[in-house]
């Protein structure tokens, strides 16, 4: 059993989100897991289920390499400043996942491409710009879970009185967000925010319903009508993301509502994700999607539950495992050889 090393970058419980979700893939695929907590959280060691261990310190990880009781074979990382790990742990295989562009986090870039034999990106803008800088580089986009496709759901009570249609917004308010389209969508119609504030302030004509866990989240999807992407499209974070609650709009049967970039303009979203390239066109776009009937909700719930079953955590799983078995394949090869 080869054991996989996700350095110290999120709390377990935090979100779920791209190194949660891998994680859980490589533990249900027979790799060993180990999630690092960050910051840490206390000293405890825990097997959230099977193969799949949580430290609470990751100072522990490393008494435990540095005293012979561990041995990494892969190092999947999605944040450039974890580069010194490659050096504390020695791993056989490090995996980069570049998932965003932060300006703080770019002087770590070159560091954690030197260091890594895979450079994975969540974004076509994130590929176009990492290949340049490495070798080995390929487009591995964000998912959402298998299970909320058809999953049995409940209306939550914040929800039962509520006018139709609900316009919903899942996620975190941050600088990349256009809280003005939420509040001139929010003057029209019912309109939800699940999530908390992270650098902008929430408009005060949402219904605020705060953080929720991820699997909660499938009963907010399906009980809203219409989900949002409100992202400022001149933003080189927007420009460089791919939204997990994009596909998790999707696989809850959502027509989805956002702003026009590479990753929600995709020819497969045709006639499920309807994009804006202006403030105005958004909430044009908002008031012609708030006529649908019922035959377009169930016209468009068809294909986007679709769209889903082809871009699950499986699935994005089986090209990471697969890229991890060329790279085993080549070194074995190359040591044959010599």
């Amino acid at each position: 059993m080869k054991t996989v090393l996700i350095p110290p970058i999120l709390r377990w419980g935090m979100l779920k989100q791209l190194p949660q979700q891998i994680a859980e893939q490589f533990a249900k695929n027979g790799y060993k897991v180990i999630f690092c907590e960050n910051p840490p959280n206390g000293y405890h060691k825990m097997e959230v289920s099977p193969n799949l261990f949580v430290y609470g310190n990751a100072n522990d990880v490393l008494k435990e390499c540095n005293e012979g009781q561990l041995s990494i074979d892969i190092m999947y990382n999605t944040w450039a400043k974890n580069y010194n790990w490659v050096n504390l742990v020695n791993p056989k295989v490090v995996i980069y996942h570049s998932c965003d562009s932060f300006e703080e986090w770019k002087i770590y870039e070159h560091q954690m491409m030197d260091y890594s034999q895979i450079v994975l990106c969540t974004s076509k803008y994130l590929y176009d710009l990492r290949r340049k800088q490495h070798s080995n580089v390929h487009l591995v986009r964000n998912g959402c879970s298998g299970e909320f496709i058809d999953i049995e759901y409940h209306m939550p009570f914040a929800l039962k009185y509520l006018r139709p249609p609900i316009f919903n917004f899942t996620g975190a308010c941050g600088v990349w967000v256009s809280t003005a389209l939420l509040k001139k969508i929010a003057n029209e119609y019912a309109t939800i925010l699940v999530g908390g504030q992270f650098g902008k302030e929430v408009p005060s004509n949402l219904f605020n319903l705060g953080v929720k866990e991820h699997i909660e989240l499938s009963d907010y999807y399906y009980s809203s009508d219409i989900c949002l992407l409100p992202f400022l499209i001149k933003s080189e974070i927007t420009q460089a993301a791919c939204p997990i609650k994009l596909y998790e709009y999707l696989s809850c049967g959502k027509p989805v509502l956002a702003t026009a970039w590479d990753e929600t303009t995709l020819d497969e979203f045709k006639d499920v994700v309807y994009t804006a390239k202006s403030n105005d066109e958004f909430i044009e776009l908002g008031h012609e999607m708030a006529k649908f009937n019922e035959d377009d909700y169930k016209r468009i719930s068809i294909k986007a539950k679709s769209i889903a079953r082809n871009n699950t955590w499986e699935k994005r799983f089986e090209q990471i495992n697969d890229l991890i078995i060329l790279e085993y394949n080549q070194d074995k090869n190359l040591a044959q050889s010599t």
